[in-house]
């Protein structure tokens, strides 16, 4: 089995990190813990221990172009892959893939956001490993499960079926279907069965079953894609995918393949995964003090707990509060119910 490909999608807009994504820079390029590390950048650390540089493609808006360059300066430069505006991820990895395939033809593809953290770099490794050779041995997508802590809304969810293999560390099962961010009610019952995972959004599959199902699912969208395909490394590319990508429909590839594919497949596992959606999430990789105030920053607190802070320049002083989310920027200033946290991203609309 030869290395896989691999590609990191890193044009998520973060519209819940507001206002730290005012200025519409990628929730990927961005550092929340004062390292100067990105999470695209330690996503292209993880990734360098499933394959070589040569096969890690990262895809993001051509408005980002020279950030992208900047901080993925070990990939090379024809690696990096600029789509005109955002379609969605099937569009993306769609484009990505007629680049990817000039590599590999036969190859394997490994999906995933840049935007995610996983503490357990080696579980990982061994995870993605498994999943690329069920994706060869049955021709199909593998999805990578994250095992759930909580009844959490606003992550879709994979049913697991029938077991297919276990070695041990994984075990494999079949896909029983996909279901959209339920309501609370809803994702405390599938919590309890035990039969359902959390969707990273990573994935493994062969690059031929992708444009093999593509043209059986969206045949609209395939068409646009091979069309742009006989432009590739010419001179009319540029303008090929300009005339042709924005007239592709806007879908995630979750809703048109995944959901849609009757073999996939999916690992259940647990690598310590934040998906850095919302400050709640992004705050857990703070410090918290004694009254459980995550913070980053300078803060100081009398009688009040629970409270997320976030201030680079100035002191936040609370007095009395409680579950309470402060984010001060150059750009802006958020004062939140720490309970209302995934209703930021309605703030960055009205703005």
């Amino acid at each position: 089995m030869s290395y896989p490909l691999v590609l990191i999608l890193a044009g998520g807009q973060g519209t819940r990190l507001w206002p730290l994504t005012a200025k519409n820079i990628p929730k990927a390029f961005l550092c929340f813990d004062g390292t100067g590390i990105s999470l695209l950048q330690r996503t292209i650390s993880r990734v360098k221990h499933l394959t070589s540089p040569e096969k890690i493609f990262i895809i993001s808006n051509r408005l980002h172009e020279q950030e992208l360059k900047d901080q993925a300066d070990e990939i090379p430069y024809e690696n990096l892959i600029l789509e005109p505006e955002a379609k969605g991820t099937l569009a993306c990895i769609a484009l990505s893939a007629l680049y990817m395939k000039r590599k590999d033809q036969s190859g394997i593809i490994i999906t995933m956001p840049g935007e995610q953290l996983i503490k357990d770099e080696i579980t990982f490794k061994n995870v993605m490993s498994k999943a690329v050779y069920f994706a060869e041995k049955h021709n199909t997508a593998v999805a990578l499960g994250i095992k759930p802590t909580f009844p959490a809304i606003r992550f879709g969810y994979i049913k697991i079926g029938d077991q297919v293999s276990n070695d041990g560390n994984f075990s494999i099962f079949k896909s029983e279907g996909f279901t959209e961010k339920p309501d609370e009610k809803k994702a405390k019952e599938f919590l309890s069965t035990g039969k359902y995972l959390w969707n990273s959004g990573i994935y493994a599959f062969p690059i031929k079953w992708l444009f093999n199902m593509m043209s059986e699912l969206t045949p609209d969208i395939y068409e646009k894609i091979m069309q742009i395909e006989k432009s590739i490394n010419t001179s009319d590319e540029k303008k090929a995918i300009d005339s042709m990508y924005p007239d592709i429909r806007n879908i995630s590839i979750d809703y048109a393949v995944m959901e849609k594919a009757e073999n996939m497949l999916v690992i259940p596992t647990d690598i310590d995964w934040n998906d850095m959606g919302t400050w709640t999430e992004v705050s857990e990789t703070w410090e918290a003090d004694q009254n459980s105030n995550f913070h980053y920053g300078k803060y100081i607190s009398l009688d009040s707990n629970g409270c997320i802070i976030y201030s680079t320049q100035k002191i936040v002083a609370l007095i009395g509060v409680k579950d309470v989310i402060i984010i001060d920027t150059a750009d802006g200033l958020l004062i939140c119910d720490k309970n209302r946290a995934d209703e930021v991203k309605l703030i960055k609309q009205k703005i």
